[in-house]
């Protein structure tokens, strides 16, 4: 104690006597640790020194600002301990993140990911120890307020807040210096690359400052006007209208592009035939081992990514207060009806409120489907979306003009691929598909042993619903992709592409579509889409389709500035390419394919039964806007006990997601003694 003591006195008189000089030591020892913690590494992290001397300053310059806040407060230690803490927590997170993903941590996770998230990777032991730590460092946080050093005289204000101003200038002169040496830079193309070259704190603090579509120079009503006059005319005359389906896989990749691998058999059938027999090819995602909604982004859209800050998520960001130009918009616009269907949570990544602004109008997600299969991680196996995909091109709405002849378009997104990956093996597990490979160590043959099996699953869902759709005979158009990489320790080298961000993308239609095999990037995919049935509806897929002409006399750097400027005049700008109206209206999407119904309410005692049809496990009875505890007796049934009921009281169904959040109610049934209230089990009928 009386060691900790003198270490505490010390520690104090240099931060009175010497602040900037412990400051900028302080800085230098946090940044190198960071750096080892974000490379997993702690011989990386001095070869990061080594080699990049000038960005570890920098970085380390910038540690130092933040450090020099603590200038204002009269406990310095405490105010060090607060300022230095949040980088190294940041890079501590880092760390495990890159443990189950290869996209290193940026500000925008902590809006994305939920703590119920974080915990599901977790055991109970490490769940306990995690509280615990949270605990333990509250309680240091509270003690070293209470006792730690206090700086002898006053705060001079005025005198430390120049001192702060002056880090600050240091911080801008040796931005512009490091960008004008090419020592870092703003273009994040490659995230994971970035974070190597530039460092984890350059990189995070931008992926905080930098969001959004930057203002083009010459943005204007000319400029657009000149745009605009380089697009196709307007083109719409199709024979046919096929249904479209288009599905995003949850990293999935063909497991015969692992090098060295060998198989029991083959991994992908179906993947396989479609390959062979259908139009295709490489697709170039943005992400790698992660990043599922950027890809599904890009996809519907139309818009490169590239074009938003660093680790940005447009559906955290501006998806969540405007509507854009989208592959379902502009199927609408040729008399479609949209459907999006999610077997995960309607909320992750706020799908729910995102999905309205893409021109959906319905969004079936996991909490709306029922005895589904979940893999040993909990994830919903993706053989339940056969069922949903033909519900949604089946079903009619008169009242919202959805009738039996109306063409579909249905966007689904996968999510058995998802990871963590098993390092040892499951027991009970059923592997189909047996591999043998030298290149790879035990734990990683067990997790990739893992991998392919749920891959030939999401295969076998591919075989199934195609089969569906041939018995159906109607004109469709299918495709499929993988979103990314699985994050499993596969590298470039290790891949027959030699590219860690290239997956495929398959096609499958019963309607003799020609066979054309293109390699595309995610944000070129619904342009092609359009383009192969006729339709060329939307300004960004004009230009998509422009470029993709042969002997097409648009310019890469062209065509990625007309992206840029496109998509920065409908979600920050003007509007001035649709005359300054926003044409993009935000529908009132439903939440489910078919409505949850609540028909009829009965009471005996102090039980509540609700009778009505689509009900699930997140089925909750909703008592004038309070969620009572409830029991799903069936589809068609819900029981709620120890409730007490007055006449006018208003009884709902609601769907509540994992968060805790309703997704969706149904029409209320109003509660009247005399009608539902019934003396004995006989008389009540239950529907079952």
């Amino acid at each position: 104690m009386k060691a900790i003591k003198k270490f505490f006195s010390f520690l104090g008189k240099v931060l009175d006597n010497h602040p900037l000089i412990f400051f900028a030591i302080l800085s230098l020892v946090e940044n190198f640790t960071v750096e080892c913690l974000s490379r997993r590494s702690i011989a990386e992290g001095a070869l990061h020194v080594v080699e990049s001397p000038t960005v570890f300053f920098y970085n380390s310059l910038i540690i130092m600002l933040t450090l020099s806040v603590s200038l204002l407060f009269k406990r310095r230690v405490f105010g060090v301990v607060l300022m230095s803490a949040p980088w190294l927590i940041c890079g501590l997170i880092n760390n495990v993140v890159l443990s189950y993903r290869v996209t290193p941590l940026g500000a925008i996770d902590f809006q994305v990911v939920k703590l119920s998230l974080i915990l599901m990777y977790l055991t109970k032991p490490q769940r306990i120890l995690l509280y615990c730590a949270v605990g333990v460092l509250l309680l240091a946080i509270i003690a070293l307020w209470i006792v730690g050093p206090k700086i002898s005289g006053k705060v001079h204000y005025g005198k430390n807040t120049a001192s702060i101003i002056g880090v600050l200038i240091c911080v801008m002169i040796a931005t512009n210096l490091a960008h004008n040496i090419k020592a870092i830079s703003s273009d994040f193309g490659n995230l994971v690359g970035a974070y190597k070259d530039y460092g984890f704190v350059y990189c995070f603090s931008s992926s905080m400052l930098d969001t959004g579509i930057k203002k083009p120079a010459d943005y204007g009503e000319e400029k657009t006007a000149e745009l605009l006059s380089a697009l196709p005319a307007q083109n719409n005359s199709p024979e046919i209208k096929p249904d479209v389906i288009l599905i995003q896989l949850e990293s999935f990749i063909d497991p015969k592009t692992i090098k060295g691998m060998t198989f029991s058999d083959d991994p992908a059938p179906i993947h396989t035939y479609l390959r062979e027999n259908f139009s295709g090819g490489t697709l170039f995602v943005p992400s790698f081992g992660g990043g599922t909604a950027n890809t599904e982004f890009e996809v519907l859209t139309g818009i490169n990514l590239d074009n938003f800050g660093p680790g940005e998520y447009p559906y955290k960001t501006i998806m969540l207060e405007e509507s854009v130009e989208s592959l379902a918009y502009n199927l609408k616009n040729q008399g479609y009806s949209a459907h999006a269907i999610h077997n995960h949570t309607g909320n992750f990544y706020d799908r729910d409120k995102v999905y309205p602004r893409m021109g959906f109008d319905s969004f079936q997600s996991k909490e709306y489907m029922y005895d589904f299969e979940t893999t040993p991680y909990g994830w919903c196996k993706d053989k339940v979306l056969t069922e949903e995909i033909m519900n949604a091109l089946t079903y009619t709405d008169e009242e919202n003009g959805i009738n039996e002849d109306n063409p579909r378009f249905v966007w689904t997104v996968s999510v058995q691929g998802h990871g963590a990956f098993p390092s040892e093996p499951i027991a009970g597990s059923d592997n189909v598909i047996k591999i043998e490979s030298d290149n790879f160590t035990e734990p990683e043959l067990c997790a990739l042993q893992y991998y392919i099996n749920q891959v030939w699953e999401m295969d076998m869902f591919l075989g199934s619903l195609i089969s569906a759709l041939e018995n159906r005979k109607r004109p469709t158009l299918l495709i499929a992709y993988g979103d990314h990489l699985p994050s499993i320790g596969l590298e470039s080298d290790d891949l027959t592409t030699g590219n860690s961000y290239a997956t495929e993308y398959v096609t499958w239609n019963n309607f003799g579509l020609e066979k054309k095999v293109r390699d595309l990037r995610t944000y070129e995919l619904s342009g092609e889409i359009m383009k192969s049935i006729g339709f060329n509806s939307g300004n960004l897929t004009k230009l998509h389709q422009m470029k993709s002409e042969e002997n097409s006399a648009l310019t890469e750097e062209e065509y990625q500035e007309s992206i840029r400027y496109l998509a920065y005049d409908m979600l920050y700008g003007e509007n001035y390419q649709f005359g300054g109206e926003k044409p993009y209206i935000k529908t009132d999407m439903r939440m489910g394919t078919l409505p949850i119904i609540a028909e009829n309410i009965k009471v005996m005692g102090e039980a509540l039964y609700v009778q009505g049809s689509g009900f699930t496990e997140k089925s909750k009875i909703f008592i004038n806007g309070e969620k009572k505890s409830t029991i799903m007796l069936s589809q068609y049934s819900l029981m709620a006990t120890g409730v007490e009921l007055t006449d006018g009281d208003s009884i709902t169904v609601g769907q509540s997601s994992s968060k805790r959040e309703v997704l969706s109610y149904s029409d209320p049934v109003i509660y009247s003694a005399n009608e539902h209230f019934i003396q004995t089990a006989e008389d009540m009928n239950i529907a079952q």
